[in-house]
């Protein structure tokens, strides 16, 4: 694989760098106000989630990756688990059913399936998410505890929704593709006088390339502003999607075998079926007190409701048996935010300070039925045959609760060449499982300093911390410590030309008291520590005013268990999801026509090493992968065609779903897509 993708990196490198030997420095371009579409060629010049300020991403001492609406679009990007494709060192979690989740594998550590909506904190677990109403999704690589509060060490992915514009604007596609999916989009924007309304619709249906299964999922996302005079705004944006999956499963069995079963195999029946509804709600204030203090208000609210009959696969293919699962599940959040930005000049110094306060509430409740055994199995993993029997009645529900109070400041400062971030957190959080409830009281800071070494490079070094409360019995009485995680990290911002930013960092993450239950019946020891060591590398933007390119590569030499008296865990043992090295290129050429409008290709490659599917020593090692991407793009006047190729060497892909089964994802897939803006 990596000689095959050699000369495609090299011919774009040397095409990078031609480019910049060529041209002087551009000089610094006075803002420009644009009210229609602008293509960046994938680049974003500002940031907000690394912050919660806006921010020049090129003097912000973290590494910050943005998918914007235009990869998005490109790309063909609906569901979550699509942006490991365009990030560097990020690989999908899929969830339990192959369902479109939002948890991932960053920097060698899971997010846990904590993500974050316009800033506010969203536990969601499994719960699906549909992009037709989203502007951008912010990675920010790292701990970020000091400004969203207990969460792993891998980073903050921070998801924008799109809300009114000031002009008026109507967008609609219709997309139909392999295995007679379709999928149709709205996207409608008035201006009326003060109040501008804008409404984001989807809808899609499906069959798939898995035997027995199909989808539907129905997006509705209103939202409104309302200018009260010159200094004050409030926002209200609603979202309502509801998904139902036919043929519901949790994939294939944890056993080298599977890597041979055809791409339709699956451990389902026709009667397994998932049914999935979240709405949520988000009101903001924002008011400009005076020129250099602006308060803003936020409240946030989600609610899942869940409910599914699915199937698990039990041992391995020569002897397999398939177990029964049903249940319901609910989950909600409610988040308040209060902040007041402060800008001031300190003599020669800018200053941008934030100071907050955040109430968090999260609960993920689940009951199940209880499980049996689907006998008979006439000897063929796909034959729909055997019988269920002896299901039990529903179980009582088992809530996980998190309740926080939290107090934080962030400080970002310009003083000459010199920029930095410094933060710090103190979390109040009382959280419980079933009748455990554990209080803790953490505080965790952040300090970042970048230099300018020229306007086009600078760099940089940061240090943060993350935690997370464990619950649980300690073994031998006690309670149990929670974890924390602390990164250093080094990096270089460089701009090759005008418009073309490459990123280089170098990081080092040590996570310590990691729980291990030592009895088996569920009492702990806080006694593991892991740790991920690696470098990123990212390059996005215009080569020239035609070619525009997103390259990412990570190399993850160490993501191990560093301590450990657990002898089911051997010291040493690679981290489970984690590939030695992971790449991938998406770049789109002009293309000369006759024709009127204009006419782009796409081309594209992802690669994947080789990941451990569990935290065994003796884990199954999921294959490496090389998946290559195509696209033909055309747009004149108001009306756009994109025709959208993915996987064309039909590279045979898995993930593992949490470390307990193996999912295949799609063959040769093909898309075609009208659209037009009026």
């Amino acid at each position: 694989m990596k000689h095959r993708l050699r000369p495609l990196c090299v011919a774009i490198f040397a095409a990078v760098f031609q480019q910049n030997a060529v041209a002087q420095p551009d000089a610094a371009l006075a803002p420009v106000i644009v009210t229609g579409d602008r293509e960046e060629g994938y680049l974003k010049s500002t940031q907000t989630s690394a912050t919660r300020m806006e921010w020049p991403t090129k003097e912000t001492p973290l590494t910050i990756e943005i998918v914007d609406d235009e990869l998005i679009r490109d790309k063909l990007i609906t569901k979550p688990s699509q942006l490991a494709d365009v990030v560097a060192g990020v690989q999908q979690i899929v969830g339990y059913g192959n369902t479109p989740s939002q948890y991932y594998v960053i920097r060698g550590f899971s997010n846990a399936a904590v993500n974050y909506r316009d800033g506010f904190r969203s536990y969601e677990v499994y719960t699906p998410r549909d992009f037709a109403n989203v502007d951008r999704v912010e990675f920010v690589k790292g701990p970020s505890s000091v400004l969203y509060g207990n969460a792993q060490p891998a980073g903050a992915v921070n998801t924008i929704s799109k809300t009114p514009l000031n002009v008026d604007r109507n967008a609609a596609s219709a997309t139909a593709g392999s295995w007679s999916s379709f999928r149709t989009t709205g996207d409608f924007n008035k201006v009326l006088g003060d109040v501008q309304v804008r409404l984001n619709v989807a809808a899609d249906q499906a069959n798939s390339y898995v035997d027995y299964e199909k989808s539907n999922n129905y997006l509705v996302a209103p939202s409104i502003k309302l200018k009260l005079g010159n200094n004050s705004e409030v926002l209200y944006a609603f979202e309502y999607l509801k998904t139902r999956i036919d043929g519901f499963s949790n994939g294939l069995p944890m056993d080298s075998s599977s890597f041979n079963l055809s791409s339709n195999a699956t451990s389902s029946r026709p009667w397994a079926q998932l049914n999935n509804e979240n709405a949520t709600h988000r009101i903001e204030f924002k008011t400009l007190i005076n020129e250099a203090l602006t308060f803003r208000q936020g409240l946030y609210y989600s609610e899942t409701k869940r409910e599914y009959r699915g199937v698990s696969p039990d041992g391995t293919i020569g002897s397999l048996a398939l177990q029964y699962n049903a249940g319901e599940e609910s989950q909600n959040n409610k988040v308040s935010q209060t902040e007041l930005i402060w800008t001031s000049a300190l003599g020669p110094a800018l200053n941008k300070l934030l100071a907050g306060y955040e109430y968090a509430y999260s609960n993920f409740a689940y009951a199940f039925y209880s499980n049996a055994f689907i006998s008979g199995l006439a000897g063929s993993f796909s034959a729909p045959t055997g019988t269920l029997s002896g299901i039990g009645t529903l179980g009582s529900a088992t809530p996980n609760k998190s309740n926080a109070n939290a107090v934080y400041l962030n400080d970002l400062i310009a003083l000459g060449s010199w920029r930095f971030n410094l933060g710090i957190r103190r979390d109040d959080i009382t959280t419980s499982s079933g009748t455990t409830s554990k209080n803790e009281e953490a505080i965790t800071g952040r300090f970042g300093v970048l230099y300018l070494l020229s306007p086009q490079s600078s760099v940089y070094y940061n240090a943060g911390q993350s935690f997370v409360p464990n619950l649980g019995t300690r073994y031998g009485g006690g309670v149990l410590d929670p974890e924390r995680g602390l990164q250093h990290e080094l990096g270089v911002k460089h701009s090759l030309k005008q418009g073309l930013e490459l990123t280089a960092a170098l990081f080092d993450i040590k996570k310590r008291n990691v729980k291990r239950d030592v009895t088996g019946s569920y009492e702990y020891l806080t006694d593991t520590e892991q740790q991920t060591q690696g470098a990123e590398f990212t390059l996005a933007g215009q080569i020239n005013p035609g070619l525009k390119i997103i390259a990412n590569a990570s190399f993850m030499g160490r993501a191990r268990v560093t301590s450990s008296s657990d002898s089911s865990v051997t010291v040493g043992t690679r981290l489970y999801g984690v590939a030695n090295e992971s790449f991938n290129l998406w770049g789109v050429q002009d293309v000369s026509s006759s024709r009127p409008g204009k006419l782009s290709v796409g081309v594209g490659a992802v690669h994947v090493g080789t990941r451990k599917a569990s935290l065994s020593s003796s884990a199954l090692d999921m294959p490496s992968y090389t998946r290559y991407d195509a696209g033909v793009f055309y747009r004149s006047g108001v009306v756009r065609y994109a025709l959208n190729l993915q996987n064309l060497n039909n590279a045979k892909i898995f993930d593992s779903a949490e470390g307990a089964y193996l999912q295949r994802q799609a063959p040769l897939s093909v898309s075609l897509t009208a659209g037009i803006t009026f």
